[in-house]
């Protein structure tokens, strides 16, 4: 084994390897180096040959790395040879690389291995879609190279694929922006690059979707799963009804009251143009309903009021995202009989971390909505069984604002517009004081497409697929004040997953219970 301890320099030297290990740690200058009979020559960089020529005869040439000044040889022959190197350095930018090549080329037969490819300057990566890099204009050479390394690389903005490809005159290395997809397609782009259009999608919209489901709660759970002859004697009537002994805690409904509901659920969503994610959202809201008013001409109204915590995690392709935030909201609920219709508004605001592979980036998001729900209650065997049909529409606006993440590249959001089609149908059964239910419903997201910029870079347009949604429930009340609730929603399509929440609700006031029993034909029994 021969290593050079210090430079070898000299005008028309010669070294002759045969069957030796040559090792080359400093300068290599003006040399003739023959290597034959399974030499090896171990180079660590190629800038330590200089002004050299070679021949590489039934020998191995490794070396560990190949840099942008060009390995250019006075004279080169290679007969089953083998060059393997670890690692070139491109410059995208200049559409440069680390070559090697000959003034004087002789015959050439065996092999170039390249491991993998050091991408430098890819910030100003030129427009064209298909960047050509020179590697080597031998045509003999460039029939021997083998390329083993990533078939895609990631910029801060997009993914390109990459290969090499032998024209017949020349070795190129060819990078294609989008790697072979659509430039539509978040598979086009850096996962890096995308999280404030997931976030607003996955995050953001999710969690004022979530607000709108809990914001009808007076009507899903306080009201409407009753019979209409309960409700009717909340409001101090009399209801002619068939035999019925289901006992009912009307202070806890009809009264004013505080509530508090939890939720969480896990999901994962497959945004159309965009990214498959696995998405947890969490969190919970508190609230108060007025008393029931009743207006004129047999209509009802009750108003409530409500606060609340959200927060999400988002992960996709090795990026997280959190989100928290808090919301303010109003529902004002109209009753007529077995007729109900709400509106609710909300606004809110959330902080987004991400996690990329360049680091730790932060964004802001404002979120405000407005929604309403209307349904009609249809009952079976004096109230025991109802059927609800809903129709819910929903209107939300998201706004992210305008933020320079962690690779330093300006992403440009504008507001985030959706409307939401919702229609539901509800059994609910009224069975010895618990109130066993079930729904189903289909999700439809319209006008839901993020626009946002990546260095004037226009990134996909992402949204929400339509879902199905479909659970059960169970709710009581007891003890003269109290009620509560739990629920399991599962989601098939647009989001696959469990939504799972849970609410409590305690009459104010210093009212009294009245316990309602449905007991003969012709009257509703009120007990003190």
């Amino acid at each position: 084994m021969l290593s050079v301890a210090g430079d070898i320099s000299g005008n028309n030297g010669e070294l002759n390897l045969t069957n030796t290990v040559f090792n080359v740690g400093q300068l290599v200058q003006n040399q003739t180096i023959n290597a034959s009979n399974n030499s090896i020559i171990n180079v660590n960089n190629a800038y330590n040959l200089v002004n050299d020529s070679l021949a590489l005869n039934n020998s191995v040439m490794n070396i560990n790395t190949l840099n942008l000044n060009p390995l250019t040889l006075n004279n080169f022959s290679m007969d089953n040879g083998t060059i393997n190197i670890s690692s070139i350095d491109v410059d995208l930018g200049n559409k440069t690389m680390g070559t090697i090549s000959a003034q004087n080329y002789g015959d050439i037969s065996g092999a170039v291995n390249i491991g993998d490819l050091n991408i430098q300057n890819y910030i100003n990566v030129p427009k064209e879609k298909d960047i050509k890099v020179l590697f080597t204009d031998n045509a003999n050479l460039a029939h021997t190279v083998n390329y083993t390394g990533r078939d895609f690389l990631l910029t801060p903005i997009h993914k390109y694929g990459i290969k090499y490809e032998d024209d017949g005159s020349a070795g190129n290395f060819i990078f294609t922006k989008g790697a072979g997809a659509s430039l539509s397609n978040a598979a086009a782009f850096n996962p890096a690059v995308l999280p404030s259009s997931v976030a607003a999608q996955a995050g953001s919209y999710a969690a004022i979707t979530e607000t709108f489901n809990y914001s009808f709660r007076h009507i899903d759970y306080t009201y409407m799963p009753y019979p209409s002859a309960v409700r009717k004697s909340m409001a101090n009537k009399y209801a002619i009804t068939e035999g019925q002994s289901t006992p009912y805690q009307l202070n806890a409904t009809k009264s004013n009251g505080t509530w508090f509901q939890p939720y969480v659920s896990f999901e994962n969503m497959h945004l159309s143009h965009g990214p498959r994610v696995n998405v947890t959202t969490y969190g919970s809201l508190v609230g108060g309903d007025s008393e029931y008013k009743e207006l004129k001409n047999g209509w009802g109204t009750v108003t409530t009021a409500f606060v609340g915590y959200n927060g999400s995690n988002i992960n996709y392709s090795h990026t997280d995202t959190y989100q928290n935030g808090g919301v303010l909201g109003a529902t004002q609920t109209f009753y007529k009989n077995n007729f109900f219709t709400a509106i609710t508004a909300n606004a809110g605001a959330s902080v987004g971390e991400s996690n990329t592979m360049y680091g730790h980036e932060n964004f802001t998001s404002l979120m405000a909505g407005i929604a309403s729900k209307t349904g009609y209650n249809f009952e079976f065997n004096e109230g025991k069984f109802i059927i609800q049909p809903s129709w819910m529409m929903a209107y939300s606006f998201i706004n992210t604002f305008d933020y320079t993440n962690a690779a330093g590249v300006r992403i440009d959001s504008d507001p985030l517009h959706s409307i939401q089609l919702h229609p539901n149908i509800k059994f609910i059964g009224n069975i010895k004081g618990w109130q066993p239910y079930a729904n189903i419903g289909m999700v439809w997201n319209i006008l839901n497409d993020t626009r946002v910029t990546a260095n004037d870079m226009r990134l996909p347009e992402m949204s929400i697929k339509p879902y199905v949604e479909y659970g059960i429930g169970i709710q009581k009340c007891w003890k003269d004040r109290f009620s509560g609730f739990g629920q399991a929603m599962f989601r098939n399509g647009g989001r696959n997953g469990i939504a799972i929440t849970l609410g409590f609700r305690m009459t104010l006031g210093k009212g009294h219970a009245e316990n309602v029993q449905l007991k003969n034909k012709n009257k509703v029994v009120i007990k003190k």
